[in-house]
């Protein structure tokens, strides 16, 4: 399997899945598809942490960004228990502000794991943007130091990486907002039909998630990845045919 299938099976099993089951399996009857709102719940956070596992099995190693999907995954689970262990069939009333802090909590720990690994050769730009596979790195940094630009080029990787962790805060403010937006009018609806609203919250989060903050922060590390094949290409004399990877 190319990387490209691995990718979209990636968003179907870790998105697309979960948005369906969430939304259209929540009820509860006889029906084949009626799974309730707990087993719809467990069904849908299953598909994206097996998805997670088996890239595991399959590189006998997980890369951060995984690592830190898993982590949203599971804390998702531990929230929803949560959410479902109060008096009564309502949700416990502060679950929206917990659900919030959890969605701002991973893309806040992404930017800070951008910041502290910036001047490490194992960045977390090189996960995101600055890779080998994309970048002729050992091409670059050969030239690099025989034009004795060795600073500049570390200041520009500095500048690279602390732009994308901007981002990422200004994602993981956004997340938070919008996880605010969505569970907070579940509060509002009869104690009996919390749980059942708060699956269709989440199932909403996660499409308007990528669709609101996904598709900009996409866009962003477009745009930084424009910012350092100009830059590298100043600094090297390189075109950029010689920066990339053929």
């Amino acid at each position: 399997m190319d990387n490209g299938t691995k990718s979209l099976l990636n968003v179907l099993l870790s998105v697309l899945a979960p948005v369906l089951i969430l939304d259209h399996c929540s009820t509860s009857g006889p029906g084949l598809l009626e799974l309730g709102t707990t087993r719809a719940m467990i069904v849908a956070l299953s598909l994206p942490l097996g998805c997670g596992v088996w890239m595991f099995l399959e590189k006998r190693r997980i890369d951060p960004i995984t690592l830190f999907g898993l982590m949203g995954t599971i804390l998702t689970g531990v929230v929803t228990i949560y959410a479902n262990t109060g008096d009564g069939a309502a949700i416990r009333p502060d679950t929206p502000w917990w659900y919030a802090a959890k969605e701002a909590l991973i893309a806040a720990l992404l930017g800070g794991a951008m910041l502290v690994t910036a001047r490490r050769r194992d960045s977390m730009l090189r996960l995101f943007i600055y890779s080998d596979s994309l970048f002729d790195i050992p091409r670059i940094e050969k030239t690099i130091q025989a034009t004795e630009q060795t600073a500049a080029y570390h200041r520009l990787l500095w500048k690279a990486s602390s732009f994308t962790a901007s981002t990422l805060f200004f994602s993981a403010i956004a997340n938070f907002c919008l996880a605010l937006y969505f569970l907070l009018p579940v509060l509002n609806q009869p104690a009996e039909k919390q749980v059942l609203e708060y699956n269709y919250a989440v199932s909403s989060m996660t499409w308007w998630g990528y669709l609101v903050i996904g598709v900009p922060l996409m866009i962003t590390l477009i745009l930084v990845m424009r910012y350092l094949l100009r830059s590298l290409g100043e600094l090297t004399g390189l075109d950029r045919d010689s920066l990339m990877v053929r």
